[in-house]
């Protein structure tokens, strides 16, 4: 029942340090050091290079690698990687450069079409630029491209059939302007292109088409539009997957396989052409 005195005054009086501290106050401090021990040995790896053989490299300009980091752990695995992508590459440039000339023929041909057949004249189409067309067509011309009473099947029936896909069922070019001769011959490949981005089409797609051209005026100028930008965009993929994809994994894969130390591999490829320059790749060659 007693009030005791917390005054500071006693509290000086009657505290006195014996030289060895409470036991609970000895262990939180001995659990402390522990831990943080356990902190500095744990931090200290983030300083050491797990990967011996390579140099770390950080890119300024971008921040993930193209390459994962599995195949990049010693250069034996960088450079079956290179290989990989390397062989890939080569059909898909073969397929992509095989592209250029074959449009460039097709657009020359459109320019030769375009002063070829008789023409009804008259109110055109509107074709859109982006058709590449060297001339809009007659509206005359497409409806008698669209008023052959042939239907599709019989147009392959009849046609001549110069590929493995005409003699397999599908509608080719030659097929349709065989049943079309009497026609305007740009007009012939305006509707089929309409239908196509290439020279062959499934019969039942064809129909379908030419049906619809006939009940809706509008469809055929749409329809070419979006053909023709489906096989340009196609093209354009193809040249984005070979170019800042497919090219620059296997820079980057030869720079883990081969020079792995050079200073311009974290600015690939502008260090190819400006600091360190691809001359001094030579020095770090292994």
């Amino acid at each position: 029942g007693s009030i005791i005195s917390c005054h500071p005054t006693n509290l000086s009086s009657t505290r006195v340090f014996t030289g060895v501290l409470p036991y609970h106050i000895t262990t939180m401090s001995r659990l402390l050091i522990f831990c943080c021990c356990c902190l500095l040995v744990a931090g200290s790896n983030a300083f050491v290079n797990t990967r011996p053989n390579l140099q770390v490299k950080k890119s300024t300009t971008k921040s993930l690698n193209v390459i994962p980091e599995a195949f990049t752990d010693t250069p034996e695995t960088a450079r079956s990687y290179f290989y990989i992508w390397f062989v890939g590459g080569q059909g898909g440039a073969t397929v992509a450069l095989g592209q250029f000339p074959r449009q460039f023929s097709k657009f020359k041909s459109l320019f030769e079409m375009s002063e070829e057949g008789p023409t009804a004249a008259g109110e055109t189409v509107g074709l859109s630029p982006l058709c590449l067309y060297p001339r809009d067509i007659s509206k005359a011309d497409v409806d008698q491209v669209l008023s052959n009473k042939l239907s599709v099947e019989q147009m392959v029936a009849k046609g001549p059939k110069p590929n493995y896909m005409s003699e397999k069922g599908y509608l080719c070019f030659d097929s349709f302007a065989d049943a079309n001769k009497k026609c305007n011959p740009l007009t012939i490949r305006a509707v089929f292109d309409a239908m196509s981005t290439g020279d062959n089409v499934d019969p039942s797609i064809a129909q379908r088409k030419l049906d619809e051209f006939r009940s809706d005026p509008s469809a055929f100028k749409n329809s070419l539009q979006k053909q023709k930008l489906a096989g340009f965009s196609s093209i354009a993929f193809l040249l984005f997957l070979l170019g800042p994809i497919v090219a620059e994994t296997c820079i980057e894969a030869a720079s883990f396989g081969w020079f792995p130390d050079w200073p311009g591999g974290a600015n690939l490829p502008w260090s190819l052409l400006v600091g360190p320059g691809f001359w001094t790749i030579p020095e770090y060659w292994i």
